[in-house]
Order: C-alpha cells, then structure tokens, then sequence
C-alpha cells in the first residue's frame, strides 16, 4: 500500500516538473517580438516580425524627407538625410529586435525574455549613412566656425596694443553622433554646435606687466592674395606667433608654437618647396613666415639657434635669409640673449606679412645684414634618349637654371664703430638641371631607281 502511494507521488512530482518546465520552456517558441522590447521608445512586443518590419518601412519614409538646422549663435547650416544617404536599417533592425530572446544557451534565451517583459529592453534604431559625406559636411563648418585665438600685441601699423581675442573650435567627433542621433528622432529639427572656446595665451595686463612697448626691428615680405589657400597659412602662422613674449635666456621654437601642418589644425593644401619641386602639400606657405621672422630677428640682434636655408632659391627673400621649417624634421630657433622680454608681431595687411620684434627700448646699434662670396653654380646637362627623334637632332626639352653658393653675414656698429662681424651661414641652393633630349630612330634611307 505505502509502496503504491509513494509511485502515486512520485509520478505527481513528474507531472508537475514536466508542467513547470513547459510553462518555462512555452516562451521559447513564441511566434511574435517579446513582451517589454521597445524600438526607439515605441512597444513593439507582441508584433510578428512582418509588422515590426512595416512599421520601420514607415519611419524609413519620414526619415528620409527629414532635415535639421545646424547653429552656433547667428551661424546656421542645414543638412538633410539625403545630403548624407541617411537611411534606416531596416533587415538589421528588425533582426535586432527579433533576436531578443532567441540567441544563446536556453537558460539565456529564457532570462533575456523575463528581464525584457520585467524592465523593459531598449533597442536603437539601425541606420547607415555615407561617412564621407558627413566629414565633408563637418569639415566646412569646422573652416566657417573655428578662430584660432589671437594674443594681445603691439601693432606696427598703429603702435598701440592691440587686446586678445578668445578663439573657438569645433568639435567634429562629439558632433556626428549629435547629427545622427537628429535624424533619427522625428521630435529634432536643430542641433547646437559643440564648440570649446580656446583662450590667448598673452593678455593686454601681460604687456603691460612686460614693459614693452618699442619697436626693435621690421621686416616685411609680398605674397600673392589671390593665392587663397597658401595666403589663408600665411595669416594662419602669422596668428600663432603674433604676440609671443620671448623672456631672457628663452628660446623661442617656430614648430612647437605654430603646431603641426595638418587640416585638422586649420591649414589648407598649397604649393611647397619639397627636395627642390613645387608640390601641393598642406601648410605651403608657411615657410614665408618662418623666412619673414628670421630677417626680424637678424635685424634685431638675436641669437639664432636652429636655421636651415631651402634647396631653391626664393622670391620673396634674397638668397642667404631664407629660413625653411618641417614640422618633427627641421625647425627655426632663436634665443633672447638679452636682460630684458622681447615680442613677436605679426601682421598681415593685403599682399604683404609685416613681422616685428618689440621691447622696453630703442636699440641703440645699428644692424646690417648683407651676402658675400656669392658663387654661381652652373647647371648640368641631362641626356635623355628619344625614339621619336632622328639620329642627330637634339632638342632641350627644359631649360635650367644656376645655383648658387652665398654668404650671409651680420654686422653691428655703434655709430662708426664696429661693434660686431659674424658669418651667419655659408648657404647652397642647387642648380636646376637642362634636359636635352637626344633623336635615336634611324632615318629611312633612300634609293634611286
């Protein structure tokens, strides 16, 4: 008897264990999205994965009509989705959501389902969209937005100060998930800018605080304005060290204040001087500030540090007082030898970069800078073999040029005195090369019959 009662018992144990996993397991096999999943907010639990996918198909067509306002205080840009091929998702959203609950070990799967039906499980919409697109977007209003900061100086033009300016920049990667995340949500018409304001280094109460206030020498060169993207690095560099204090026994860097030649820094591609070529290059220009400053502080006593001459000569300075710069590789350092801070000044005005050097006073010695023992370097002759050309004929297919070997030296003279005579540089610019081409083909002989 007490044998038949446990079997009874037992096999309720079984039936029971049997019923509880069933009703555990029963979810498993679901044929609709699990209770608790929201798509972007909306509840879409208890839907069949075909209505899931009509829904998105739905919001696809207002996605892609969607447009925003782009803004930073009075500036205002406009982007559309089909700008940037923004587009929903849709077979990878709707495999997101279906996914819920039936990816896993069973145990998980099960999990997955109670936690969504329990708390909620939020899923963001899928989009795709065309990255190069939006980077160019991005990248014209990074050039429209951002202003370097400008430190207070003393101007060559006026003589008085001129205050600091407070900078801005852009910033593109805390932008593009802003834009995205914008075209996603029907209830987003505008996104604000994120932009970090950047602050001068050099205040009007700095100056003050330096007694400086007279001009110690000037130089200017010319450039082309119509060049626009190498005469946007000329302001660009002329920015960057305008107003820099140099305290005595400090050397000043032109590369480590004016920063790497890059776009992301503000420079444009322009033409430079590369292994004696004109190539574009981004930051071309930027050597004529390099070149400007260096005459400045020639003019002014200064000792140089670090200078490098180009491989060509130049048209804006004489040969001699030329100074190349390459950010990481070749730099232009001076040092303020001096008892007292002096100021860099730069300004550009139409065609022309104006670079001072300011201190408490006048120099009371006169400073000349001049070139000796200029040698000229003729070129060579470069033979070239030409199959189109008869045995015989030549023809100079590009005419070269000299180079040239020059001393530069600086002397100092308190009134007739000589106070100073020193070789600065002993400088080469290489020749460029005539290439003449030289006829190889063979010329049809003639017969007489």
């Amino acid at each position: 008897m007490r044998q038949k009662w446990l079997l009874g018992l037992a096999g309720l144990l079984v039936i029971a264990s049997l019923a509880c996993g069933f009703l555990i397991v029963r979810p498993l096999y679901g044929s609709k999205v699990y209770a608790g999943i929201m798509l972007e907010g909306v509840e879409v639990g208890g839907r069949t994965k075909d209505e899931v996918a009509q829904l998105l198909q739905v919001w696809q067509k207002e996605q892609q009509a969607k447009a925003i306002d782009i803004y930073y205080g009075e500036t205002m840009f406009k982007v559309d989705a089909k700008s940037i091929d923004f587009d929903l998702d849709v077979d990878s959203t709707v495999e997101e959501v279906w996914s819920v609950g039936r990816r896993g070990t069973v145990w998980e799967k099960i999990k997955n389902i109670y936690l969504a039906d329990y708390q909620g499980y939020r899923i963001p919409l899928r989009v795709k969209y065309n990255e190069n697109k939006l980077v160019e977007m991005m990248d014209t209003w990074k050039e429209t937005v951002d202003r370097p900061p400008r430190n207070a100086t003393l101007s060559l033009l006026t003589g008085g100060i001129v205050p600091q300016e407070q900078g801005r920049k852009l910033e593109v990667e805390a932008l593009r998930p802003l834009v995205l995340q914008a075209l996603k949500k029907p209830d987003v018409t505008s996104v604000a800018l994120p932009v970090t304001p950047l602050y001068p280094a050099i205040t009007v109460s700095d100056i003050s605080q330096t007694g400086i206030r007279e001009v110690l020498s000037k130089f200017s060169t010319k450039f082309n304005p119509k060049d626009v993207n190498r005469s946007a690095n000329v302001r660009l560099a002329a920015t960057k060290i305008n107003g820099h204090i140099v305290y005595p026994g400090q050397t000043f860097s032109f590369n480590e204040t004016v920063g790497p030649r890059e776009k992301s820094y503000g420079f444009k591609e322009a033409m430079e001087l590369v292994d004696g070529e004109l190539v574009p290059g981004i930051g071309g220009g930027i050597c004529q500030v390099s070149s400007t400053l260096y005459n400045a502080v020639l003019l002014a006593d200064l000792t140089i540090t670090e200078r490098y001459n180009h491989s060509k000569p130049l048209g804006y300075v004489a040969m001699g007082r030329d100074a190349t710069v390459v950010f990481g590789a070749l730099d232009f350092r001076f040092t303020n030898q001096t008892e007292a801070p002096i100021m860099i000044m730069a300004e550009v005005d139409d065609d022309e970069l104006m670079v001072g050097i300011f201190g408490q006073r006048r120099l009371a010695k006169a400073v000349e800078v001049f070139s000796v023992d200029q040698r000229m370097i003729p070129p060579t002759v470069i033979k070239k073999q030409d199959a189109t050309m008869y045995l015989g004929e030549t023809k100079v297919d590009k005419q070269g040029k000299p180079g040239y070997e020059v001393t530069t030296v600086r002397v100092v003279r308190d009134r007739d005195k000589e106070l100073k005579r020193e070789v600065l540089s002993k400088d080469q610019y290489l020749p460029d090369n005539t290439i003449v081409k030289i006829g190889t083909q063979v010329p049809p002989f003639v017969v007489d019959r």
